[in-house]
């Protein structure tokens, strides 16, 4: 079944009360590409707040993707990529983290078919509410605020090439607003360049698993007529020998009206 999500989304039960303590959970790396050469590895959580949490650890299947308006998680789909989560182990499955600490799961896959497949590393942070002076003890025990975060986790076997569609969104004077999709089972993990005239107007990072909004920064709004995106492998993160399996998408040109 096929369900939206708010990207790193935030969610729970919620009531006012007098905050004496706050948890902090973070997620490194923020996302995780392997190979069948090295079919392992780990997240490390750290709760850098000042309150003890809950974390709850699972795998789904699913996307970060966009609409025209909004970014989500995606969940029971990923376009053309394969379902990584049926290939996974990991462990923990839950832990607790008190203030200042920190946790690595460990994760491998085992016997994925050629392609690039992908999961959702899924982790789920309780806090419980402190006890405001005069509460009720059964409403207070019953606060509860549950925060999720979602890091994508990526395994190639073999090597492949994104194939890429655009169009422009809108644009602004220091903002252009494109929308590219995916119609491969590769997944496109690089940058993207406007260029007008020979001369490049701006250029940004992006992760394109099936569709995705990219905002561009511009110095000026290109003038009108051709224009032309350009792609490369430069991506945040993403090691050399990744950057090889995953060929660079051919230039995309586009009209500016």
């Amino acid at each position: 079944m096929l369900r939206v999500l708010p990207y790193l989304l935030v969610t729970g039960v919620w009531a006012p009360r007098q905050v004496f303590a706050q948890a902090a959970l973070s997620v490194t790396p923020a996302y995780a590409v392997i190979t069948h050469d090295r079919p392992y590895g780990a997240f490390v959580l750290s709760n850098r707040g000042t309150e003890g949490v809950e974390v709850t650890i699972g795998a789904h299947h699913g996307v970060i993707a966009s609409t025209d308006s909004t970014t989500a998680v995606v969940l029971g789909e990923a376009g053309r990529l394969g379902d990584l989560s049926r290939y996974l182990t990991f462990f923990p499955e839950r832990c607790i983290l008190p203030a200042g600490g920190k946790q690595t799961v460990r994760y491998r896959i085992h016997e994925a078919p050629e392609g690039a497949h992908i999961t959702l590393l899924h982790f789920a942070m309780q806090e419980r509410g402190a006890i405001v002076d005069g509460q009720i003890p059964a409403v207070a025990s019953g606060l509860r605020i549950v925060y999720n975060l979602v890091a994508p986790l990526i395994y190639l076997q073999g090597r492949g090439m994104p194939v890429l569609s655009a169009r422009f969104l809108e644009g602004t004077p220091n903002e252009l607003h494109l929308y590219l999709e995916n119609h491969s089972r590769w997944p496109f993990l690089g940058g993207v360049r406007v260029i007008q005239n020979g001369w490049q107007l701006g250029s940004a990072e992006a992760a394109v698993y099936t569709t995705r909004v990219v905002r561009i920064p511009v110095a000026e709004r290109p003038l009108r007529g051709p224009l032309q995106l350009k792609f490369d492998s430069n991506y945040t993160g993403l090691s050399l020998a990744i950057r090889h399996q995953l060929g660079v998408p051919d230039p995309i040109h586009l009209h500016w009206n």
